[in-house]
């Protein structure tokens, strides 16, 4: 049965360890008039376990403390903005805010005009979380964040893999990856897995060859999942298989399942 990643990874939580007011925590923190704070700890849920899904797609390593991290205001104004999680308790806790109403926003990365990564893109779920700053009072928020890219991996056969390692002068390939508003290209030294931040109506594939010596016209495949159109949450497995005639070359994907 196939599952979108989401359901296979869980989620990363930030889970913000402070009270709600009348704690010990409000008694110890001098607030300026018409102030109240944040005070943010990290976490990772430790109610599931993170498996080693593929050679490439392992998100073990990925760790909310290096997340990044942005308040908004009622305005939809930046109210405070910080590199990564570390960076905001390296500045100090509580983090001060006038009283009003805000938005957590969290994420793997900063988004700002990324259309592709190597890395895998997180983000809090919602697109924000709002909540309320009250005077004198640190306010508890939890953010949960989980997978929001369209990841896609290239695995090469047995066959077609032994060829590149024994006759590497006679066999060689490109694979470019399109979702329609970014590209990613494949090769012999560029097998990281691509991550999408937007989905599409079908991702198009071009791979062009090598074999035996000779290079081969570019071929077109375009992939949905089955018949509806790849979006974030998901991860593709490209495979291409070519034996040494170039009408063996043959492209599949799948989810990952």
């Amino acid at each position: 049965m196939k599952k979108h990643i989401l359901s296979i990874l869980g989620s990363f939580a930030l889970l913000c360890m402070a009270g709600c007011g009348g704690n010990e925590a409000d008694d110890l923190v001098v607030f300026p008039n018409n102030t109240g704070g944040l005070n943010v700890a990290a976490g990772m849920s430790t109610e599931q376990v993170i498996p080693v899904i593929t050679r490439s797609a392992d998100f073990s390593g990925v760790s909310a403390d290096d997340f990044y991290i942005k308040i908004l205001n009622d305005k939809g104004e930046v109210a405070k903005e910080f590199a990564s999680l570390t960076a905001m308790r390296n500045e100090g806790l509580p983090v001060i805010l006038p009283t009003g109403d805000y938005t957590a926003f969290a994420s793997s990365f900063k988004p700002d005009g990324v259309k592709v990564s190597k890395n895998p893109y997180f983000e809090v779920e919602g697109g924000g979380h709002p909540f309320v700053i009250e005077e004198k009072r640190i306010t508890q928020v939890t953010l949960k964040c989980a997978y929001k890219s369209l990841g896609v991996e290239l695995d090469l056969s047995e066959q077609f893999q032994k060829l590149l390692e024994t006759e590497s002068e006679n066999y060689d390939y490109t694979v470019n990856v399109s979702n329609g508003d970014a590209s990613y290209e494949f090769s012999k030294d560029e097998m990281k897995p691509a991550y999408f931040l937007k989905g599409c109506e079908e991702l198009v594939v071009r791979v062009t060859m090598t074999m035996g010596g000779d290079k081969y016209p570019e071929r077109v495949w375009r992939i949905t999942n089955n018949g509806n159109a790849p979006k974030t949450g998901e991860y593709y497995i490209i495979r291409l298989d070519a034996g040494d005639q170039p009408e063996t070359v043959s492209l599949r994907s799948a989810l990952m399942e």
